[in-house]
């Protein structure tokens, strides 16, 4: 790969790189937007392009330009950039120029088994996804890789022998910068939260055999918000649903939806803890040291019929790992008790997978691909 033998060989031209970014098939979001906003923020002479689903160009800043995804120009743009910057597969990508280095961000460090790992996986669309998959890595140029614990798994399920670059992901840098505060009182704010309030992000991962569109509102690994909600009423819970999955959040007083929020990493920030399962958001909260509750009332079915675990879960969580409403509220009642007995857990989890993720990451990334 050019960009990692000799970047400057690649970029030593009359006129600027052009850098294609795509987050979310088409959403202002992630480490593609870290990474964008990182050369905006620094001048770095790259010109700036972003695919853009339709009705989301209100989400895009106005010192980047835009290209309506899926359109002629957008595969143009495929073909013709100097760099293709994305977190995701992308989709109808058939051709690849031979100008093009394609930097994959991931969107996400793995508990879960991804790619060729998850044979399990039984949802709809699975086969035409991992087609789309293995026509996607083939074009990869360089991948992002979370922490040196993780690479091993995604050159594995991902059949990679590429350039890795042990950078971690750009997207986390915004937890431990020097403006969390500041996030963290706006974006409360912008949720209707009052500033005192104890607020509990909830961000399960979705599952494999959720074909009902019912979403998680009626689903058994939830907990029983009615019950949760009236034994802790101070609190303020941030209902946060996977983009698999369409669902709004229970209709009970004092849990907000903020599945349509556009940046999670503001919502790590506003939040006092996590709850989630398998999901790979319990790697990112870990940055901000705060306390974190694994609610895996399905975790065998989940890890032997569904999607399957890397780790042991048991080993693995960084938090306690509960099965009841009635042990999240006491839980939840003592995050004080939660942050003392997993202290050591937590310490080891961070040492693992979090010592890249110190706000230099999209840092790392410039310096190896030559930008800067």
């Amino acid at each position: 790969m050019p960009a990692a033998t000799s970047p400057g060989r690649r970029w030593g031209r009359d006129r600027p790189p052009v850098a294609l970014f795509e987050s979310w098939r088409g959403r202002y979001a992630d480490s593609p937007r870290a990474i964008s906003e990182y050369l905006g923020l620094h001048d770095v002479a790259v010109e700036r392009l972003w695919s853009v689903a339709p009705g989301q160009s209100a989400e895009f800043p106005d010192d980047v330009g835009l290209v309506d995804r899926h359109t002629p120009g957008y595969f143009w743009k495929l073909a013709t950039t100097d760099l293709l910057i994305t977190n995701d597969i992308v989709s109808r990508h058939y051709l690849s120029g031979p100008g093009v280095t394609y930097v994959q961000c991931m969107h996400g460090t793995p508990l879960k088994h991804i790619g060729r790992d998850d044979d399990l996986g039984g949802y709809r669309g699975a086969r035409a996804h991992h087609r789309r998959m293995r026509r996607d890595i083939a074009k990869w140029d360089a991948l992002l890789s979370p922490s040196p614990a993780i690479t091993p798994i995604l050159r594995s399920a991902y059949e990679y022998d590429g350039v890795v670059l042990e950078t971690g992901l750009p997207r986390n840098d915004v937890l431990s910068n020097d403006v969390g505060n500041v996030i963290r009182d706006r974006t409360r704010a912008a949720l209707g939260v009052p500033p005192d309030a104890t607020v509990v992000l909830y961000a399960p991962t979705w599952r494999d055999d959720d074909t009902s569109g019912a979403g998680l509102v009626a689903q058994s690994f939830t907990p029983d918000w009615t019950e949760l909600v009236a034994a802790l009423p101070d609190l303020r819970i941030l209902f946060r649903a996977h983009n698999n999955i369409v669902a709004a959040a229970p209709d009970v007083p004092h849990i907000i939806d903020a599945s349509g929020y556009p940046d999670i990493a503001e919502l790590y920030l506003a939040a006092d803890v996590l709850v989630s399962d398998y999901s790979s958001v319990i790697y990112d909260f870990a940055v901000t040291g705060r306390p974190i509750i694994c609610f895996a009332p399905d975790l065998e079915h989940y890890r032997n019929d569904l999607r399957g675990l890397y780790f042991s879960y048991e080993e693995w969580a960084p938090g306690p790992i509960l099965a009841t409403t009635g042990e999240l509220v006491d839980a939840l009642a003592d995050l004080g008790a939660v942050a003392r007995s997993s202290q050591e857990r937590y310490r080891r989890f961070a040492a693992d997978f979090c010592s890249l993720h110190d706000g230099h990451a999209t840092e790392r990334v410039v310096a190896a691909l030559g930008l800067a």
